[in-house]
């Protein structure tokens, strides 16, 4: 009887040593958890300046609006904006080309560069962390459309 007595008691702090010891390690990863949420949390780069850029909807806006997001870490001004022009045209052409009929004909794919160029930067100079930030917008009267349906 004193034999499983013994057992009885030493199975039940082994039980309890048990839960103590995972009790404490789910702590700890709880913890852990916090502190790399807050790490998460405090990244300069999510600013709200930089979610609005990056977050930026891309294509058409409206029916007579279309627009793409593009940044810049060039020293001077006007290199900025000659860098975010040339890169702002190319990747509204890219994106156009998305809408178009799949077997454009050369003069639709002619007309659809040129309408890429006719764009304008807006937000010039908008700084985060040495990155500057630019939207550029192509306006024009029923733009959806004529890419769309318009193009050969």
């Amino acid at each position: 009887m004193n034999k499983h007595l013994t057992i009885a008691i030493l199975s039940i702090l082994i039980s309890f040593f048990a839960f103590q010891c995972k009790s404490k390690e789910t702590k700890e990863i709880k913890e852990t958890k916090e502190e790399v949420k807050e790490t998460v949390e405090t990244k300069p780069e999510e600013s709200p300046l930089i979610i609005e850029f990056t977050k930026a909807k891309e294509g058409f806006l409206t029916d007579s609006l279309f627009q793409v997001a593009i940044s810049s870490v060039l020293p001077s001004e006007k290199e900025r904006e000659e860098e975010a022009k040339t890169i702002a045209e190319q990747k509204a052409l890219n994106l156009l080309k998305t809408y178009t009929i799949p077997n454009l004909s050369d003069k639709g794919k002619k007309e659809l560069r040129e309408i890429s160029k006719e764009g304008k930067i807006v937000n010039k100079n908008v700084s985060v962390g040495g990155r500057y930030f630019f939207l550029y917008q192509i306006q024009r009267p029923n733009l959806k459309r004529f890419v769309t349906k318009d193009l050969e």
